[in-house]
């Protein structure tokens, strides 16, 4: 049990000047009002670390799941005496940005030694993760407690649900997992394939489709947890599904009854090929004590991702794969799926609470390449008819694809007329159709006759497979026949919620993979201070209507591995998003910048990056509900669409937020831009110090201020910068390009600090000493909420040589000399799973 602390001050709340209005638009994505966030909470402890992955809403709280460790090294003695402390604190609001009055929890966690496991590109290892999950109250932010649940191995939290009192949570495991029971014994679920009192091979730990990028995980099982949403005290602890290569339960779900439904994939190895054959499951488990009620067994998918339950159909609605990996040369066995005429195929499926049985499939061409890091979709109940949302990943990768599947029941005429047959969703959309409900004269033919059959007109307008609108599919299927709506192409997404009106989505980006555009809106790419060009990103919250039509795109970020993983809504359409960052400053919308410290100031600051955060941290933040849409305040008018708007004379609005004359943002990387509405009210405009002695460049895009050296920084976060000693902005030698400094020569053929520079008159490869002055600039910013932070910047301008080999597996793509460094090859189709755990992004 989590304990709590108190800041002083009460909370209040911001009154916006901005009248209420709909977020309805004539032009896709470009709504005149959109809604705003409410707050954030942060976890704040640099002994700690913690993802957030998944998250729940249930009677006013948010359980926001993931994989919690301590980061203190118990290879000795001091470390194993030593515990780690994880902190939660919030909110961080409008009214208080830096959380003066907010409340904080701590709770203590066990440490390991960071020899048990795969290695982390951070340091540590993948082997000290616990099971976790953090409770805050939606209504103001408020941590409340973190539950965790114990073992050596990893163990790694996939799935979270909450209902009437009761939190399930399900995932993975390598070595063992402990909970602690109602009546006060505890129970531990060991490894099928480990001994009693062993320990998981330490080489073989990886996180679902990361190890190689070929579907190979190591050797885990998968878990169910059962547990008060009050207390956090288990009821019981299932070890489910078992295999001798791998299992999960990737996620669950609560049904009418207090039962607790787990979907996920159980793989075994053949003995005689020494393939890895997958197949998906879903399974039904008692509320009382854990046993299992009924198990579906598909061997037509590689992977259930995503389940959504439904007590008006009686049934559950799925998301899966037909290939475990999501491609077809990695080493998995394919699944054979009759209604897959692809090699790959995306899935949405019924199947029913009752019997197990499946109602309805649909697939589409294209295969998600899913990962406990990926963005792996999701499916969601319509809150206003008798509809699902699914959002899937990788699909229509070679052309267009429409939305296939299993056939229809049909009510045929006793004549066999053709032109009397009526398929079942044009006798009903609001049930199930069943012989009873055949007009007369004619006889009913269920999906498995040989009389059913698809609509003699295919749904060539239901489709997805434009890339340049992104990788993921998002659709509108009813619920009853899966009969298809609309579908529309968008950047991957990692939350989906059904809201009045329509669907949210939501996910993050970064440059790595692409910034991505929703209609003619993109977002933009934060960059922390003192951050790469090529390390940008951030999170998106997206509004789909009813009709398939974009409402808005809101984008959020700090700059460093800004990530969205879940999204999650309440019964008034309010919206959670739950993930993690690593920023001391993040803004969510125009509205809410947020500054938060770790270990409440008393530790030190990034020694590499001092305004980056030390450790990962989980976030937590509230978007409000549509219903409290405003107009931007730098608005006089707006009707249709922000196209149509008009802005105050002496404002700007970019990306979505509003700036006064004068006012610039660090946010982006361009400080040195300011809003000059004469020039432009909907761009940034060149600032004075651009190209000014003293003042600064701008390279790629990114300010760079007069002295600031070139350095080069692994992707893998935490890594250290490495100087360059001799490429320098130099703005009255060159404004867009790094210049070089007098007394050396830039190597071309080594682009890569140390090995970049060459003192004149000296052979290349001679080492040079590395001098350390440095310098700090003093940043003053305003915002659009008009808040100033007074933020001292350190600009370490210090150059040093790194001894050893030089990793050129990424390369920060600079301009220098009319010389381009490239990053290797990405292939954007390709999960971006190790970017997620081993980017500066």
């Amino acid at each position: 049990m989590a304990s709590s602390t108190m800041r002083l001050a009460a909370l209040l709340l911001l009154a916006s000047s901005s009248t209420t209005a709909q977020t309805t638009t004539t032009v896709p994505y470009k709504s005149c009002a959109v809604p705003s966030f409410d707050w954030a909470t942060y976890s704040t402890s640099t002994t700690a670390r913690m993802y957030g992955m998944r998250g729940t809403y249930s009677s006013g709280y948010i359980y926001a799941a993931g994989f919690v460790k301590s980061t203190i090294d118990a290879s000795t003695p001091e470390g194993v005496a030593t515990k780690g402390k994880f902190a939660l604190t919030g909110p961080y609001s409008r009214a208080d940005p830096s959380g003066s009055d907010s409340v904080t929890i701590t709770e203590d966690l066990i440490s390991y030694t960071t020899a048990q496991g795969a290695k982390e590109n951070a340091g540590g290892t993948w082997g000290q993760y616990e099971v976790g999950v953090v409770k805050i109250n939606a209504v103001t932010g408020k941590p409340e407690d973190l539950f965790v649940w114990e073992g050596h191995g990893l163990d790694e939290t996939t799935g979270v649900a909450a209902k009437d009192g009761t939190l399930a949570v399900s995932g993975h495991f390598t070595g063992e997992l402990t909970a602690t029971l109602s009546d006060g014994t505890t129970k531990t679920i060991l490894n099928s394939n480990i001994d009693e009192g062993g320990f998981a091979n330490n080489t073989d730990q990886f996180h679902p489709n990361t190890k190689d990028a070929s579907g190979d995980s190591g050797v885990d099982d998968g878990f169910v947890i059962k547990a008060s949403a009050e207390t956090g005290v288990a009821d019981w602890i299932v070890h489910y599904p078992k295999s001798d290569k791998d299992a999960q339960i990737i996620d669950v779900d609560i049904d009418a009854n207090g039962n607790v439904i787990g979907a996920g994939y159980s793989c075994m190895l053949d003995s005689v090929t020494d393939v890895k054959i997958c197949e998906g499951v879903v399974a039904l488990f008692a509320g009382a004590d854990g046993e299992l009620l009924w198990e579906k067994k598909l061997p037509q998918l590689g992977a259930v991702l995503r389940i959504s339950y439904d007590e008006s159909s009686a049934a559950v609605y799925a998301t899966g794969t037909t290939t475990f990996s999501g491609m077809t040369n990695k080493g998995d066995a394919n699944s054979a799926n009759p209604l897959c005429a692809h090699d790959t195929c995306s899935v949405v499926l019924q199947i029913s609470m009752v019997d197990a049985s499946v109602g309805w499939e649909r697939t589409l061409q294209g295969s998600p390449r899913w990962g406990v890091f990926g963005q792996n979709g999701g499916i969601t109940v319509d809150v206003d008819g008798p509809f699902i949302y699914a959002a899937v990943d990788d699909t229509g990768e070679t052309n267009s694809t429409t939305i296939a599947g299993s056939p229809y029941a049909v009510c045929m005429s006793d004549e066999s007329t053709a032109a009397l047959t009526q398929f079942e969703y044009e006798i009903s959309t609001s049930k199930l159709v069943t012989a009873e409900d055949c007009p007369e004269g004619t006889t009913y033919y269920g999906r498995d006759t040989p009389q059913a059959s698809q609509p003699p007109k295919p749904f060539a307008d239901v489709q997805c497979g434009n890339s340049k609108s992104g990788l993921a599919c998002v659709m509108k299927l009813h619920k009853f026949t899966g009969l298809p709506m609309w579908a529309h192409d968008t950047p991957e997404v990692s939350g989906i919620v059904a809201v009045p009106g329509g669907v949210s989505i939501g996910g993050w980006y970064s440059s790595r993979g692409g910034i991505p555009t929703f209609g003619t809106v993109q977002m933009p790419g934060y960059l922390r201070e003192q951050g790469l060009d090529g390390k940008s990103g951030g999170v998106y919250n997206v509004k789909i209507d009813s009709e398939g039509v974009g409402e808005y795109a809101i984008s959020s970020g700090g700059g460093t591995k800004d990530r969205l993983n879940d999204m999650v809504g309440d019964d008034e359409g309010n919206l959670y998003n739950i993930g993690y960052h690593q920023n001391l400053k993040m803004t969510w919308g125009a509205d809410l910048a947020t500054v938060m410290v770790e270990d409440d100031g008393e530790s030190a600051l990034n020694s590499d990056n001092p305004t980056s955060a030390v450790e990962t941290q989980i976030c937590v933040s509230k978007l409000m509900a549509d219903t409290t849409a405003t107009q931007p305040s730098c608005f006089t008018s707006c009707s249709g669409s922000t196209d149509d708007a008009v802005i105050a004379a002496d404002q700007c609005y970019i990306d979505g937020k509003c700036y006064g004359t004068g006012d610039f943002t660090t946010s982006f990387g361009k400080s040195c831009f300011v809003c000059d509405p004469t020039a432009s009210q909907t761009e940034w405009s060149e600032g004075p110090t651009i190209g000014a002695a003293g003042g600064d460049c701008v390279i790629n895009g990114a300010c760079v201020p007069a002295g600031q050296l070139y350095y080069y920084q692994r992707r893998a976060w935490n890594s250290p910068k490495v100087m360059s000693e001799c490429r320098v902005c130099d703005p009255e030698a060159s404004v867009s390009d790094w210049s070089v400094a007098d007394g050396y020569t830039y190597n071309a053929t080594t682009p890569i600090p140390p090995a970049d520079c060459v003192k004149d008159a000296e052979v290349i490869d001679t080492p040079v000493p590395a001098p350390t002055e440095g310098v700090s600039k003093v940043v003053e910013e305003k915002d659009s909420s008009g808040m100033s932070t007074g933020a001292i910047v350190g600009i370490v301008l210090g150059v040093f040589v790194v001894g050893g080999a030089i990793s050129y597996g990424f390369m920060m793509y600079s301009k220098g000399s009319n010389n381009k460094e490239f990053e290797q090859p990405y292939n954007t189709r390709e999960p971006d799973d190790k970017s997620s755990i081993a980017s500066g992004v």
